[in-house]
Formats: C-alpha cells, structure tokens, sequence
C-alpha cells in the first residue's frame, strides 16, 4: 500500500501542472474508472472538449446524437 501523503489528489479533474515523465513525473491520486488522457493529447484545440467532459460528463453534442436516433 503506498502512503496517500505524497500524492496530489485531483477529485474534481483537471489539467496537471509539472515535470515530464523524463523527470520524475507528478505523483497522482487516481481511483478506478477515471481516465487519464496522455500529454500529446492536450493542447488548445481539444481542451475545451476535455474540460466539458469533465464538467458534464458528456458530448456537447450528445443531445444532437439522441434525436437523430430517434428519428
């Protein structure tokens, strides 16, 4: 069992701030059923995604997906 005293925990999400893997990394809290998207994957053009990702817990679209279903 590790000791929850050096970990940063992030229970409401978020992006991470610090050193690259090549230097040590950022020792996380992390609980089943969260994802981690890797670093390449986040830049400007997909971290408002992200963000109503985890805000929402959905698509912004998801609505839109819905009714097309339907119809």
């Amino acid at each position: 069992m590790f000791s929850n005293k050096n970990f940063k925990r992030y229970p409401g999400g978020g992006s991470l701030e610090g050193v690259s893997h090549a230097q040590g990394g950022i020792p996380i809290e992390a609980e089943g059923g969260e994802f981690i998207v890797k670093k390449d994957s986040v830049n400007p053009s997909t971290m408002a995604i992200l963000e109503y990702i985890n805000e929402h817990g959905d698509l912004p679209l998801m609505d839109a997906r819905d009714r097309s279903e339907i119809v």
